[in-house]
């Protein structure tokens, strides 16, 4: 009977353990509310220590007024109501407005290509103009609208061929508009060639990656950034062999991303991310209160510290040391313990060298978009679908981050 009382024992520990761990899956640092379960009340927000609004003293910024390059004058000869005559107006107001123009008519233009024979080179040569597409019947300022729909606004095909219906009473089906998409991407992939090229010779980079989906199967959206590329590559591990496709063997710069074990494997500069640390330390302090709450505070403290350059790193170390052995101490914070260990000459890369922030924001700012396009396009069809988002995605971001007009330098790179 004793012996059937243990076996029972033994069972529930390890229905718990199983059970422990398929909760941590809805209850972690890094799962959403909307994902959350059984949790009818959240977390009340922190108070920011100042008052709503603007500051006292603020000017404020409003649109300038725009120059007229249209006028209208108005008159009355009689009263609408009693048709009186009116005579002169007692005073004359002043408005502006802003107006966009009537739907205009598509421009359906007919080129007449010359072919030549060249007798120097032995081969035909063709005219060219900069409004007549490499390939199709659609031109390039369409081709253009149609990309930023899809990449910029968010926009799924049946609401580009809405758009283009209401607008320019153009009829086009969905798969035209993802052909458009593909046929932009081929003439993009030399810039997204020369970005991936930027990227492993720069001395500053920003790695992150995210979860994706084809046909329904797991991949992973990684994203490597220097001060002036952004590249979105879509592989099917999270592995170090992405890394090394990228930055190479022997990458000579400095890394800021996430705990993954396979960056400081390939990179010797790494800058771990703090904003993920914290995170982490205040979800325990949440749930656990006590020691958790105090070691929270504490590397905040530790933070702050860093970010105005107020402690050396040999002091730094010193503090994440001593966190470090309180954390090993109490069972709830075991876990993290293992996280801060891991890695742990990795936390002050940015104490050492100049311009280097101690948060992997930047990476994760520019992953946010294609996180809410995730919410849209839950999966991606095709391997060249997938392909074809990257090398857009790539440029677009890339011209954004160097301040540039996405729809100039597209066009651009379709007329050229």
């Amino acid at each position: 009977m004793e012996k059937d009382g243990c076996e029972n024992c033994v069972l529930l520990l390890k229905r718990i353990e199983e059970l422990e761990k398929r909760l941590l899956a809805y209850e972690n640092a890094h799962t959403p509310p909307s994902k959350q379960r059984g949790q009818r009340h959240y977390p009340k927000p922190e108070n920011s220590s100042g008052n709503r609004g603007a500051p006292l003293g603020h000017t404020g910024t409003t649109r300038k007024e725009p120059e007229p390059n249209e006028h209208k004058t108005l008159s009355l000869e009689h009263c609408p109501k009693c048709s009186t005559e009116l005579g002169e107006p007692q005073r004359v107001e002043r408005r502006i407005i802003e107006e966009i123009p009537e739907p205009k008519p598509l421009r359906i233009i007919e080129f007449s290509v010359p072919h030549y024979w060249c007798t120097n080179c032995a081969k035909e040569v063709i005219a060219t103009d900069p409004e007549l597409p490499k390939e199709g019947n659609l031109g390039n300022n369409l081709l253009t609208q149609i990309v930023l729909a899809k990449y910029e606004e968010r926009l799924p095909c049946r609401k580009i061929e809405s758009l283009l219906d209401r607008q320019y009473k153009l009829k086009l089906t969905a798969s035209t508009i993802l052909d458009v998409t593909r046929r932009v991407a081929q003439q993009l992939q030399p810039i997204y060639n020369r970005i991936q090229q930027e990227i492993g010779s720069s001395d500053r980079c920003n790695a992150d990656e995210t979860g994706s989906k084809l046909n329904g199967k797991k991949y992973w959206l990684w994203l490597f950034m220097s001060t002036t590329s952004v590249l979105f590559l879509f592989r099917k591990r999270r592995e170090a062999k992405v890394i090394r496709e990228v930055l190479g063997e022997d990458y000579s710069g400095i890394l800021n991303c996430d705990g993954l074990k396979a960056y400081r494997t390939i990179v010797r500069l790494v800058q771990r991310c703090w904003a993920h640390l914290l995170r982490e330390a205040k979800f325990l302090a949440q749930k656990h209160k006590g020691q958790a709450k105090v070691l929270y505070d504490s590397l905040i403290e530790l933070f702050e510290e860093m970010k105005g350059k107020l402690i050396s790193v040999e002091k730094a170390m010193e503090k994440m040391s001593l966190f470090l052995t309180i954390a090993k101490a109490y069972q709830e914070l075991r876990k993290f313990a293992v996280l801060i260990e891991n890695g742990l000459e990795h936390w002050f890369t940015c104490l050492k060298y100049e311009n280097v922030e101690p948060t992997n924001n930047r990476a994760e700012q520019q992953l946010r978009e294609f996180v809410i396009q995730r919410k849209i396009y839950p999966t991606f069809r095709s391997e060249e679908g997938m392909k074809t988002a990257e090398v857009i995605m790539s440029a677009l971001a890339t011209w954004k981050l160097r301040g540039l007009n996405v729809f100039a330098m597209l066009r651009q790179v379709l007329s050229s």
